[in-house]
């Protein structure tokens, strides 16, 4: 069958951008500077899409300009390693973090360009010191997303919307593309590209959401739900990517209701909030052991207060709410909560997302294993922030276009494109069967009871064992009896997918690490000391390796010139 047969649309591009967040857009404008043909797919409204969607307070990493190597090196020692991006150094190559540090300041620049209001209300900019060490700008960033998505289709890309890209498309192992459908006809779609690009960020509905709410299907995450499925992650794994230090789980030590007062704003330009326990003593800060021991002990909840602060500070945390979550302000004047004077609890010491070091590996162009294949922003390993996001953006967009000139025209295989339509539209025929958020609340269920905060070979086995019944018994049984719901089928196949990586993962690593925490194994392996966990699947078969982190390969003195 021809391919116009089995698709109801196809596309041709140079660039194919899959997600509009703070990666997805500046790549995709960037690329477009340069005369490539671009499209760029967003399964949401790209003027409210991401975990952007509703705005941000603050813009993190105003690194300077140019740094070298060993002055980067320099700054590392004097920030913590251990606090820079929630500790992302021991998990990426430092090279690539060196580029997205020393390239901050023009990223800065090129932001401005797009349209992005990065200067406060005296007109300049406004750089501050984060809670985390690391320097940043305070933004009013309400309308980033419309901003963006203005620039975007200035500079003549081509944007579509309400679009989820659902599998990547291979030619002799190279990737040549994707299949899409169209989350409000159902229309399934073909994209041939010359070089495609992953910006979907990382993946958090794995666990449940770090809030409660009242209503049953518990959706209400720090990040966009939207975003956070995990897609960019599965189909690459799918297509033979590697993925790397999928078993780490990142912790949100945050307030639990988030109702008035963001984790940003803990220590608020020098401002420092209060931790306390039940009975009100005061202690320093939470870690993964204090919040153990407290546990062991009787001391939780454990509570943040903001009460000794002034008046000053409590407006500032006013104004950054009316930047990046308006909604937290009427919810807690429904709620008859004080932030001013109540306590805000904290959250327990359990895994809540996957983010940060986990993520899809790629070089310092951002390119995967896969030819033809690019990953920024959120989803790759290692990498965290609006910042790093915005900056990975603009580095490969600037330079992809090498990349397209030297390749040839994408051809796609009927066969394949066939196969992937069968998969794509099959809950559409399925007949009361499995709503898709009853599967992915039994996904988190297993993840939270065998996977989170310690863990050991027969919970992990366990947790295996329930996934591979779920995805045997139940994903056949998913139904999608509109476009929409189809969509929300095809993400609960990705985070079937991003459960078994982590989980499996985690198995692999038999010793505790950094966020990993395993009871039957609990000390370092010296083996294991320095080394990575990478894996892929080739013709299917999973292929697991550790290997140890590349060295920084630039010279001490090398400066980079944009």
């Amino acid at each position: 069958m021809k391919l116009d047969q089995i698709a109801d649309q196809i596309y041709d591009a140079d660039v194919l951008v899959v997600g509009g967040g703070i990666a997805g857009c500046p790549a995709a404008a960037k690329a477009a500077e340069h005369g490539l043909k671009v499209i760029l797919v967003e399964k949401s409204n790209l003027s409210r899409s991401g975990s952007s969607a509703i705005g941000i307070d603050h813009y993190a990493g105003a690194f300077p300009r140019g740094m070298t190597p060993k002055e980067f090196d320099e700054q590392c020692d004097k920030l913590g390693r251990g606090g820079l991006f929630y500790g992302a150094m021991p998990f990426i190559d430092p090279t690539i973090l060196y580029k997205l540090q020393a390239n901050g300041e023009w990223a800065i620049e090129e932001l401005e360009k797009l349209g992005v209001t990065m200067r406060w209300d005296d007109g300049k900019l406004r750089p501050i010191q984060s809670f985390r060490k690391v320097p940043f700008l305070r933004v009013h960033w309400q309308n980033v997303k419309p901003e963006m998505a203005a620039g975007v289709r200035k500079r003549g890309v081509q944007v579509l919307e309400r679009m989820m890209v659902v599998d990547l498309l291979k030619n002799n192992g190279r990737v040549v593309g994707a299949t899409a459908i169209n989350n409000r006809t159902g229309e399934f779609v073909v994209i041939r590209a010359k070089a495609t690009v992953l910006a979907t960020a990382a993946c958090s509905r794995v666990y449940d959401p770090e809030t409660p709410v009242p209503w049953k299907y518990k959706f209400r995450y720090h990040w966009c739900p939207a975003s956070v499925s995990g897609d960019g992650w599965a189909m690459a794994y799918r297509a033979g990517a590697e993925v790397a230090s999928m078993e780490q789980a990142g912790r949100g030590f945050r307030p639990r209701d988030d109702l008035n007062f963001g984790i940003g704003n803990q220590n608020n330009e020098g401002a420092r909030a209060r931790y306390l326990t039940w009975d009100g003593k005061e202690f320093a800060v939470p870690s993964p052991p204090v919040l153990a021991e407290f546990e062991k002990t009787g001391k939780e909840p454990i509570y943040l207060s903001i009460e000794n602060l002034s008046d000053d500070f409590q407006k500032r945390v006013e104004v950054e709410y009316v930047d990046e979550r308006m909604i937290s302000l009427k919810v807690a004047e429904e709620r008859g909560f004080n932030p001013r004077t109540h306590w805000f609890e904290f959250m327990d010491n359990r895994p809540n997302q996957l983010h940060v070091p986990p993520g899809i590996n790629v070089d310092t162009d951002f390119q995967t294993r896969l030819e033809g294949l690019f990953a920024i922003g959120d989803c790759v390993a290692g990498q965290h922030d609006v910042a790093n996001a915005a900056v990975s953006g603009f580095l490969m967009g600037d330079t992809i276009h090498t990349f397209v000139e030297k390749t040839s025209k994408p051809v796609v295989s009927e066969t394949e494109v066939e196969s992937q339509k069968q998969v794509t539209m099959a809950p559409l025929g399925v007949e009361e069967g499995t709503p898709p958020m009853e599967l992915e609340c039994a996904v988190r269920y297993i993840c939270n009871r065998y996977a989170s905060v310690a863990t050991a070979e027969g919970k992990l086995r366990e947790g295996l064992n329930r996934l591979s019944s779920l995805k045997r018994e139940f994903l056949p049984k998913l139904a999608g009896p509109n476009p929409h719901f189809l969509m929300r089928a095809l993400e609960t196949r990705n985070l079937l997918d991003v459960a078994q990586m982590h989980l499996q993962a985690a198995l692999d690593r038999k010793e505790t690490y950094a966020h990993h925490v395993r009871l039957d194994y609990p000390k370092p392996d010296p083996e294991l000391q320095g080394k990575l966990h990478y894996q892929r699947l080739d013709n299917g078969k999973r292929v697991v390796e550790f290997r140890n982190v590349i060295p920084m390969k630039l010279s001490p003195d090398h400066k980079e010139t944009r």
